[in-house]
């Protein structure tokens, strides 16, 4: 049976954020492989693919397919900084990398909701005063600006589980 669901994509933003790692995807795909009865060959692919490269060749063909059939998805970059964030609340990635992380994604991706001059801006402001990383209101600005990234984040996570 196949779902209409953007599952590639949420499998490869997981993973190029660094959110899901070689074993994260390769589990995930025997765990579909193990379900399913004729599981998608694309899936047989990511169970083998062995880097990002590797995934990427193994998704390329789903994710066109994604792109020309379902509609009303979040936006890539979104989702990709949105699995950044969740790296930076399990302490994975310093607030610095997050927000370099999340510009370079937002300037080089495929379209973000917020553009790469904001990122970049608060990670100046940040680098010209240390302690904010620990100031209450600039905290409270980070998790404003990344609650929608986390959400979007949240949600695929969530049905990358179920699928």
């Amino acid at each position: 049976m196949v779902k209409i669901l953007a599952i590639a994509h949420y499998l490869f933003a997981a993973s190029l954020s660094g959110y899901y790692s070689k074993e994260d995807w390769q589990n995930w795909a025997d765990i579909q492989i193990l379900k399913e009865e004729k599981p998608e060959e694309w899936i047989f692919a990511v169970s083998l693919a062995s880097d990002l490269d590797a995934l990427s060749k193994a998704l390329s063909e789903q994710l066109i397919t994604e792109s020309h059939t379902i509609r009303n998805t979040s936006l890539f970059s979104d989702a990709v900084i949105g699995f950044l964030y969740l790296k930076f609340l399990s302490k994975q990635i310093s607030m610095r990398e997050l927000l370099l992380m999340s510009g370079d994604e937002a300037d080089g991706g495929e379209g973000s909701s917020v553009s790469c001059e904001e990122f970049y801006m608060i990670l100046n402001e940040l680098e010209n005063k240390k302690p904010l990383e620990k100031d209450c209101i600039f905290i409270k600005k980070i998790s404003h600006l990344y609650e929608s990234f986390e959400n979007i984040a949240r949600n695929q996570i969530e049905v990358l589980k179920n699928y």
